[in-house]
């Protein structure tokens, strides 16, 4: 009987392998952009970031329909009882133990610009992707889709859904094939029925509001920008590698501008902040952009003052840092 029960498991691997293969990896990454789009799920993820310091597990309750998605935080205690609610044109964050709801843009924009970079670098040959047959994630069968640039280095690793795309696991990879950080779903319904109203910014009458982020225009370069701002907006010399700017922002803030330059290498950014305004690490601004595995450092130029804040690995961070002019 035991032997009659691994055979059949090995033929039911076979098959899920046979089937993996049955899709090119450009394929399951298009499916995998899709269904980031359209699809609904409810359940809970787990994030963990091991380097370049390990930091306590973000425990998140997470409804996603789509491009909207409302997350609340279980884990750690410091941070239990906040929401984040994004309905695809705005971002709230309520921070009860502030009795206070930030308000800012919807950060997927971004997220779809990222994704469509990624495609094209992988259409160029720039990233290489290949199709594994992956274990199980919160009890739903996987395929494990590994990244590397061309030079071989490892870049990501994401555990789809076989069934409806969704990424189920997703790590990030140091140059060394370490891993940076890892989330994950721990329970999962999918598809599931999501009524609109779980969306809504709905918060206690006493919540005080805070726009965090003025409107912005959003340049495709420096040049562009630089007609807007009275002072020479500084920039990196040279970029890390595989690193590329990916789109500059200009806010007005106290009547005075607030410059973003947005870096990217498709894994992790880089975002250098720029003003004649006293500008701290620990601002409410710079505090809503940050990755929870964000490193910032502040300084000055002259009357400028610069911070720059990014998931980038230590030697990437570095090097931005020492090549801003």
């Amino acid at each position: 009987m035991r032997r009659v029960l691994l055979a059949i498991a090995c033929v039911m691997y076979l098959r899920g392998w046979l089937s993996a293969q049955a899709q090119t990896p450009l394929q399951w990454v298009e499916r995998m952009e899709r269904a980031e789009r359209t699809v609904a799920l409810e359940g809970v993820r787990v994030t963990q970031f091991f380097l370049p310091m390990p930091l306590p597990a973000v425990e998140e309750r997470i409804v996603k329909a789509g491009i909207r998605y409302r997350v609340e935080y279980l884990q750690p205690p410091g941070r239990r009882g906040e929401v984040l609610i994004d309905d695809g044109l705005r971002r709230f964050h309520y921070v009860p133990r502030l009795k206070k709801v930030q308000i800012l843009p919807s950060d997927q924009p971004l997220i779809l610009r990222r994704r469509r970079a990624m495609l094209e670098r992988l259409q160029r040959g720039e990233i290489f992707l290949e199709v594994k047959g992956g274990e199980p994630v919160a009890g739903r069968r996987a395929v494990l889709l590994e990244a590397r640039t061309r030079q071989g280095q490892p870049l990501r690793r994401w555990w789809i859904d076989r069934e409806y795309g969704v990424i189920l696991r997703m790590e990030e990879l140091t140059p060394r094939g370490e891993v940076r950080m890892r989330t994950e779903y721990v329970r999962l319904t999918v598809p599931a029925v999501i009524p609109p109203e779980r969306f809504a910014p709905r918060f206690p009458a006493q919540v005080r509001r805070q726009d965090v982020l003025p409107p912005s225009q959003v340049f495709a370069s420096v040049e562009e920008a630089q007609h807007l701002v009275p002072f020479a907006i500084r920039r990196p010399q040279t970029l890390p590698k595989g690193f590329r700017l990916v789109e500059v922002r200009v806010r007005i803030v106290g009547q005075r501008p607030l410059v973003s330059l947005h870096y990217t290498d498709e894994v992790t950014s880089l975002v250098l902040f720029q003003t004649r305004l006293p500008l701290h690490a620990d601002v409410p601004l710079l505090k809503s952009l940050a990755p929870l595995s964000a490193r910032v450092e502040a300084w000055r130029d002259g009357d400028v003052n610069l911070v720059l804040i990014g998931d980038a690995p230590p030697e990437a961070f570095d090097q931005m840092r020492r090549a801003v002019r």
